[in-house]
């Protein structure tokens, strides 16, 4: 009876001692790009993230995060850009300036590898404190790009003829914005960190957290000399069993 009850308490100690949990996490994306090309409005617009994690303690206050999160971050935005131009008719030449203009939304869409070390600054009973810090790997799994484009001529010298000034603008083009203008890398690679409290409850934790990830790689494959980064503000809520 004795050695029964030794055994019985020996297997319910390693049950609630095992080094891993596993558990899912869901919540919002606020995405915080960073761009080379100057933007003349970015309105934030919330994503979803959400995934499966996976925690191996290493310790009392130290472990290892991971697991695979879907994550899309959208954004609307408004780019114009304006440069010089010219065309000649005989022996005319006409100067102006092409001001483009382009109205539209983005929609990123990752599968997002994050490893991730978490310590346990605070423990009591039935809660705990934290600090993550990590890298993550990112797979792009598609990408919308949509919206309006306008191509406007300013400065030409043929408008007087018609009682214009030839500062006004002429829309000479409009229609949907053009898929070839970017093209965005497949895979990306960040930083990750962040905090939370989690709580006991039943078997397992149910935690609330907050994810900041810093992208460092340019996803911009097209236009070439234009840079842009990911990145995104995460608040997230799980549990872990």
């Amino acid at each position: 009876m004795r050695t029964f009850l030794l055994t019985a308490a020996a297997c319910a100690f390693a049950q609630n001692a095992r080094p891993w949990s596993i558990g899912v996490q869901v919540g919002l994306n606020i995405p915080a790009y960073r761009s080379s090309t100057p933007v003349d409005k970015a309105v934030v617009l919330p994503g979803f993230t959400g995934g499966v994690g996976l925690q191996y303690a290493l310790s009392d206050r130290w472990a290892i995060v991971s697991g695979i999160y879907f994550s899309q971050r959208n954004s609307a935005y408004l780019v114009r850009e304006s440069y010089p131009d010219d065309t000649t008719i005989g022996n005319i030449r006409d100067e102006y300036t092409v001001h483009i203009s382009n109205d539209g939304r983005l929609e990123l869409a990752h599968l997002e590898l994050p490893l991730l070390l978490q310590w346990s600054f605070m423990r009591m009973e039935h809660s705990r404190s934290y600090f993550l810090m990590g890298v993550h790997g990112g797979y792009r799994l598609f990408t919308r790009n949509y919206g309006q484009t306008q191509v406007a001529l300013e400065g030409l010298d043929f408008l007087p003829l018609f009682g214009f000034s030839p500062q006004t603008r002429v829309i000479v083009a409009e229609g949907a914005i053009e898929h070839g203008r970017v093209e965005f890398r497949q895979s990306d690679l960040g930083v990750w960190f962040g905090g939370g409290n989690a709580y006991r409850m039943g078997r397992g934790e149910m935690s609330f957290e907050m994810r900041a990830f810093t992208g460092l790689v340019n996803i911009f494959r097209v236009p070439s000399g234009q840079r842009f980064y990911n990145g995104s503000v995460m608040f997230m809520t799980g549990y872990h069993f």
